[in-house]
């Protein structure tokens, strides 16, 4: 992005050469282009260069040319001496490869641990709004109404979860802004907000997650009628699309199919992961507190039986637009394992199939046992064994993304 990309030009004697505003080349949307205004004076010159993808992602670097005087003199009006330029590669000390490194570990760790619990409290927030809609909503209304304390306060707890992660995304975005701001050095917060599309991707996340946090409290407060969740709905949906908006899918070639790809699978895989991490930690708990005397085995049944048809739709989404993401991405597909990115997706991929493993077990297994109390308890343990595969599936995605795609 030209907003954010900037181009020094050092002469012999480290003086600052005037260049023209940097712009984008017409011809490669992938270069960036700075006119030099006069000629130049024959010795040695470094460029130092700094830029930014569409996606956010910074990248710098330098490189050194020799400027030198033809003997052969071009047919001009002004008869001026062609320059001859010869490219130098700038040599790295190993001193300055070790700062490098460390600079680069000092920043890449914490931040690979921000996205990690980002991606989790985003699949918390859509599956809030998931469980309250699709699992809650399919619940036959007689058995609602003979049984509403519980589902009250599933609804009440969905709420407590969906307004907790809302608030840890915020904290997640704004480290995010943070180290974009660290990374592209001399550009102003205001210019990475206002004039990129990434910084308008961030302040929709940012919004929406402000809106969820307020939206979730009165939810919170007012129950399972509280017309605040079509609010949350709409903030979840936002925040279904913004990973897209700031990732690799805008920043490919191919961004008018990877951008809805992208959106699709992180709404699906949210409602999938998110809303089985709600029956887990709030809707089992609420069928063993919630009086009344229906079952807890029944209570877990009806939550069971309304979720295994979205997992199902789900699931088979995550793969469809995981499987076109990737070839979008990895073209010639030799790339998937010849590539550091390649390879990540291929842990990224196993790790998704131990889930659908156990998703399995659950559906053939667990879920026609369930009715008692033995069942419960066996749910209870292949989900939380399902909730961990997911998170590692998390932690491989949060180094994913922070990874170039192969050119």
């Amino acid at each position: 992005m030209a907003a954010v990309s900037r181009i020094v030009l050092l002469g012999p004697n480290s003086d600052t050469v005037r260049l023209s505003v940097v712009r984008v080349d017409t011809l490669d949307h992938h270069a960036i282009l700075a006119d030099v205004p006069a000629a130049l004076d024959s010795g040695k010159y470094t460029v130092r260069w700094s830029t930014a993808a569409s996606d956010g992602h910074a990248s710098a670097g330098s490189f050194t040319f020799t400027v030198g005087r033809s003997l052969v003199k071009p047919a001009s009006a002004q008869g001026v001496t062609a320059p001859v330029v010869t490219p130098e590669k700038e040599p790295v000390t190993p001193r300055r490869k070790r700062i490098n490194d460390a600079v680069q570990f000092a920043l890449g760790a914490p931040m690979w641990i921000a996205r990690w619990i980002g991606f989790a409290a985003l699949f918390l927030v859509i599956g809030a709004v998931s469980f309250r809609y699709v699992i809650l909503g399919r619940i036959p209304r007689s058995d609602a109404e003979s049984d509403e304390p519980f589902y009250q306060m599933t609804t009440i707890g969905a709420a407590t979860a969906g307004m907790i992660a809302a608030v840890v995304l915020v904290v997640t975005s704004l480290l995010k802004l943070y180290a974009e701001t660290v990374a592209m050095r001399g550009v102003s917060g205001r210019t990475i907000l206002f004039s990129t599309s990434w910084g308008w991707a961030w302040l929709a996340e940012i919004t929406a997650c402000l809106l969820a946090v307020v939206a979730f409290g009165v939810a919170h407060r007012a129950g399972r009628n509280s017309g605040s969740w079509r609010l949350t709905a709409i903030c979840a949906l936002t925040l279904a699309v913004t990973p897209a908006l700031t990732g690799h899918a805008i920043g490919s070639d191919d961004a008018v199919f990877a951008v809805p790809l992208d959106g699709l699978h992180v709404l699906a895989g949210s409602s999938w992961l998110g809303t089985l991490a709600m029956i887990l930690l709030v809707g089992i708990g609420a069928a063993a507190k919630a009086p009344g005397a229906t079952s807890i085995g029944s209570r877990v049944a009806s939550l069971i039986n309304a979720f295994s048809p979205l997992a199902l739709v789900c699931g088979g989404l995550v793969v469809a637009t995981g499987i076109a993401t990737s070839l979008l991405h990895l073209s010639p597909i030799s790339r998937l394992w010849t590539s550091t990115y390649g390879m990540t997706l291929i842990v990224k991929l196993a790790l998704v199939s131990l889930l659908f493993s156990l998703g399995a077990w659950n559906w053939r297994r667990v879920k026609p046992n369930l009715g008692g109390d033995e069942g419960v308890v066996a749910l209870r343990f292949s989900a939380k064994l399902e909730l961990i595969a997911s998170v590692l599936v998390l932690a491989v995605t949060a180094f994913l993304v922070a990874l170039p795609i192969p050119d």
